[in-house]
């Protein structure tokens, strides 16, 4: 009797164990860009390995991989080789840092709409903050100011 219990709870276990790894299997995220380079395909799962909805598109030498993680919806650029260049992830205008914001209040644009914002993430964990503005002719203008709001032409 205690033979036939070991050997049910053996095979048991075994069909559990098979068919949550079908389970896991089927779940997992397709980690390759279709068609793009390994390299690239690679450094970018490395760096985003929570990525969906992911896409890709190639602009001369750069690779554009746009995608979602969570909430947020980013932009990922890569020189052709894999080396991150930089990432741009929308944000609100409140998400901008406080000086940020004073610049875009008190300086030359001030009187200009404001439209989308960016934070732009650079290799060595900097970030700038990019603002497109306005004018009431609808002249469009893109703004990029450092972490401490200094504006970067």
């Amino acid at each position: 009797m205690m033979t036939i219990f070991k050997n049910y709870s053996c095979c048991l276990l075994t069909t559990m164990m098979i068919a949550i790894s079908f389970s896991s299997y089927a779940q997992a995220p397709d980690k390759v860009l279709k068609g793009a380079d390994p390299q690239v395909s690679n450094a970018f799962f490395k760096k985003y390995p929570t990525a969906s909805e992911v896409k890709w598109s190639r602009i001369d030498k750069t690779i554009l991989i746009t995608f979602s993680s969570g909430n947020e919806f980013s932009d990922a650029f890569f020189d052709d080789k894999g080396n991150w260049l930089r990432t741009e992830t929308a944000i609100t205008a409140d998400q901008l840092p406080q000086a940020v914001r004073d610049g875009l209040k008190n300086g030359e644009f001030s009187s200009w709409e404001k439209g989308s914002t960016y934070r732009v993430d650079l290799p060595g964990g900097l970030s700038n903050y990019k603002v497109f503005v306005y004018s009431k002719e609808w002249n469009e203008l893109e703004l990029t100011f450092d972490q401490n709001g200094k504006r970067i032409l």
